[in-house]
């Protein structure tokens, strides 16, 4: 078991206090790619600082916290070939049902396996989104392979986690890391 650096990026609100004691805080929006869950980005704050440009207008918070990782802890459809393949799985048993269509969603799979054949028993799932940053986001972390070729490495690629719950997964201290303002030790 690892312990996996976390990082979750909120609007900020000016009420450190408020957020360190409270949080995390489980994602509201309707579209929530993984369903309902605490949304962090996985080990790159700089990731948690694209996502506040992008979504917050420059005004947001970014807290680390940790927690114990591993395959009994996080369905992880990042490095996990195992889960990939249940994933896939899921995928077909719910198209042999004609449950799959034009609008099925990553959600949607998720919410089954859990609820209906309970193969996702995990407290978290960890997924990379591909596309989701732009190639012209700067710094943009993407090297070829070969040059005059479309095949890259993104090597610091916007990984998600999202947490269900807490239950066995040892989340650590939840603490605001950005704005500098913010951080205790912070000097004038």
């Amino acid at each position: 078991m690892e312990r996996k650096v976390i990082y979750q990026t909120l609007e900020d609100k000016e009420n450190p206090e408020e957020v360190e004691q409270q949080g995390p805080f489980p994602c509201n929006w309707g579209n929530a790619w993984l369903g309902n869950g605490y949304y962090f980005w996985d080990t790159f704050i700089e990731n948690a600082h694209w996502w506040g440009k992008k979504h917050r207008k420059d005004k947001y918070i970014i807290c680390k916290s940790t927690f114990d990782y591993s395959d009994k802890t996080c369905f992880d459809l990042v490095g996990n070939t195992s889960h990939m393949l249940d994933f896939e799985k899921s995928v077909d048993l719910m198209r042999k049902q004609g449950l799959v269509n034009k609008k099925t969603t990553v959600a949607r799979v998720i919410s089954f396996m859990k609820e209906k054949t309970k193969v996702l028993e995990q407290q978290s799932v960890r997924v990379y989104g591909i596309n989701s940053k732009s190639e012209k986001t700067k710094p943009n972390y993407r090297l070829k392979f070969e040059l005059n070729k479309p095949q890259y490495l993104v090597y610091k690629p916007a990984i998600q986690i999202c947490l269900f719950g807490f239950k066995g997964i040892n989340l650590g201290e939840f603490s605001i890391v950005y704005p500098d303002i913010y951080i205790n030790e912070y000097v004038i």
